[in-house]
């Protein structure tokens, strides 16, 4: 029984460690050497971003932004960033709802695997967070105990909330504007694309506006 005790302690120090670690490899200062990739959306060619368009929904590259425009409810809007796979990174943007009524959602997918396998880390206008694994269709695996609160998203309209995901093997770690959320351990998938989405939930209309785009190594 004791080498059962000594042996959970053990665990729950290598996930304290492995918390640390992650979240200490977000501070780094990022630098032209460990820059992998970046977009500020001045030029519509710099990254290979899949934009599609129908009625429901449409992303281009409009004025230096990345915009993901929503016209129904209920519905995702997503722009995957083609030709890229990362593993361990950490990738921030600058989000803000620009258009359409209060209680959308936007945020980042990442290791990305297929259209329908990916975590997604998402925010909403109203100030809330949620963590979740999509395993296919509909198939989500929450990873958060459902939409959490915090004050570190600035919520409503017009109001810029940089996201970033900072990645190390099966741990994740999310941020809003600098301040951890929270942190994951999840190793169903190992490496993949980002993408950046958009969803509506009752709501009919929803336009999010994604600028600065870096990815990075620790």
């Amino acid at each position: 029984m004791g080498r059962k005790v000594c042996s959970h302690i053990a665990q729950l120090m290598l996930l304290s460690l492995l918390f640390v670690s992650c979240a200490n490899m977000a501070q780094n200062d990022r630098g032209p050497d460990n820059i992998v990739f970046q977009d500020d959306f001045a030029d519509p060619l710099t990254g290979s971003w899949q934009l599609e368009a129908d009625a429901q929904g449409r992303a281009e590259i409009v004025d230096g932004k990345l915009l993901l425009t929503i016209n129904a409810p209920a519905t995702a809007q997503y722009v995957t960033l083609e030709d890229q796979v990362f593993s361990n990174f950490i990738v921030d943007v600058d989000a803000t709802q620009v258009g359409g009524v209060a209680g959308g959602s936007y945020g980042l997918l990442v290791r990305m695997v297929a259209p329908g396998q990916f975590y997604r880390f998402e925010v909403t206008s109203n100030g809330e967070y949620v963590v979740e694994r999509h395993d296919g269709p509909g198939s989500w695996q929450r990873l958060t105990d459902g939409w959490q609160e915090s004050e570190a998203i600035l919520p409503g309209t017009n109001q810029t909330n940089q996201l970033r995901v900072a990645v190390a093997g099966g741990t994740f770690s999310f941020y809003a504007n600098e301040t951890l959320l929270v942190q994951v351990v999840d190793g169903t998938y190992g490496t993949g694309a980002v993408a950046l989405d958009a969803g509506t939930f009752n709501q009919g209309e929803l336009q999010v506006a994604f600028d600065n785009l870096v990815v990075w190594l620790p």
